[in-house]
């Protein structure tokens, strides 16, 4: 078992959580270099952008956006990957679509840790709020 406050996280909360259905070029690299803890959950508001969905953070306890929580056992391959695939490395023009952050994600345990986060950085329009913060509705 690790001890998840001392190892390096990423909690992901749409297209590459496990369950997902839909194919996502990274997945392989997620699997690669990152192992599933468990499932978790983040204080926010999740969006259904288009085929995919989009997560910001919300000042609302109540507010919270189901997914899961990986340890990372490459982190630097692994964030190289995953901001390509968001579109928010360098190369990118700004503001990027989404943004990485360390923000506090509880684990079903009920332990918090800082995970990284893929938030996303553009307007939203109140429609298209997932108001049950589960992407897959599971």
């Amino acid at each position: 078992m690790f001890n998840l406050m001392a190892v390096s996280t990423l909690f992901v909360y749409g297209t590459l959580r496990s369950d997902s259905p839909k194919k996502s070029p990274v997945k392989s690299s997620l699997n690669r270099y990152a192992k599933r803890a468990g499932k978790a959950a983040m204080q926010g508001r999740l969006y259904e952008i288009d085929w995919y969905p989009g997560v910001v953070q919300s000042e609302k306890a109540e507010e919270l956006v189901t997914g899961e929580l990986y340890i990372l056992t490459n982190e630097a391959k692994l964030l190289q990957h995953l901001d390509e695939y968001e579109g928010c490395s360098a190369h990118f023009p700004e503001p990027h679509e989404y943004m990485r952050r360390k923000i506090p994600v509880q684990t079903e345990s009920g332990e918090t840790v800082q995970a990284w986060v893929y938030l996303y950085n553009w307007e939203l329009p109140e429609e298209s709020r997932i108001l049950t913060g589960d992407y897959l509705g599971s």
